[in-house]
């Protein structure tokens, strides 16, 4: 199977309802990442969602959607739910799946083919991405750091802890988590089989689940940033950042 990409999708938000149809530049959310998501993949790519009115916007723009239970308790169980219907019993433990976040409007074009390309530079069972981030924004709990170490004269590296804190302390430059994944069939089957990890009460990060059953992260630094829609505030933004013509341009 080649790397399949699934975009987990929920109507539920609490602070931005409706969220995956809400209006960013006069187009839905969730069709700005599946077109830029179209713009940056070449294989195979699903809208992993709980409402048949996504399920229509998605396939009005050619993709392909399938319905999920909406009370799975995150994205990355319902990245796996979708996966289990997609691949049925076509299915290896060197399957790749790629989780892009239903809520990631802006990201640059490199994004999921770095993360990917981790694979080939780290010993790794789940890849993800960083990008650099200035001193005056690592004090934000919003934004997630990562402890990355990188090997030498490579973007690609080790993510060793993620925290809400400054990690690591003293550091000169800091990096910030990007919210993608790309697992292996037996890495995203271990982590949603698990339950919530002390760490990862703590921190509310996902992430920490994955750090305490062992597995390996892997990380490619990129370019540029991304940016997630969660609230009103969040779509004003996006639009500013949409206006520009730059990496996040499609």
């Amino acid at each position: 199977m080649q790397p399949i990409l699934i975009i987990p999708s929920r109507l539920a938000s609490t602070r931005l309802p409706h969220k995956p149809l809400h209006l960013i530049a006069e187009k839905p959310l969730i069709a700005h990442v599946y077109e830029r998501a179209r713009a940056a993949f070449d294989g195979r790519i699903v809208v992993a969602c709980c409402d048949t009115r996504v399920i229509a916007l998605v396939k009005s723009l050619g993709g392909e959607a399938v319905l999920t239970d909406p009370d799975l308790p995150s994205g990355t169980d319902r990245v796996f739910a979708a996966y289990k219907q997609i691949a049925g019993q076509n299915t290896t433990n060197d399957d790749i799946i790629i989780n892009l976040q239903g809520d990631m409007a802006i990201f640059p074009k490199d994004l999921i083919q770095h993360t990917l390309a981790v694979f080939k530079n780290v010993p790794t069972d789940i890849a993800t991405a960083v990008c650099r981030i200035p001193v005056a924004d690592v004090a934000d709990p919003s934004t997630v750091k990562v402890a990355f170490e990188a090997s030498e004269d490579s973007i690609f590296g080790k993510a060793l802890y993620f925290s809400r804190a400054a990690i690591p302390y003293g550091a000169k430059q800091f990096f910030k988590h990007i919210g993608i994944y790309a697992y292996t069939k037996k890495s995203l089957t271990d982590f949603v089989a698990s339950d919530v990890g002390h760490l990862e009460d703590i921190e509310k990060l996902e992430n920490l689940r994955g750090l305490s059953l062992g597995q390996r992260f892997g990380a490619a630094i990129v370019d540029g940033d991304y940016f997630s829609v969660d609230t009103l505030h969040d779509v004003k933004k996006a639009e500013e950042y949409l206006s520009k013509k730059d990496i996040y341009v499609i």
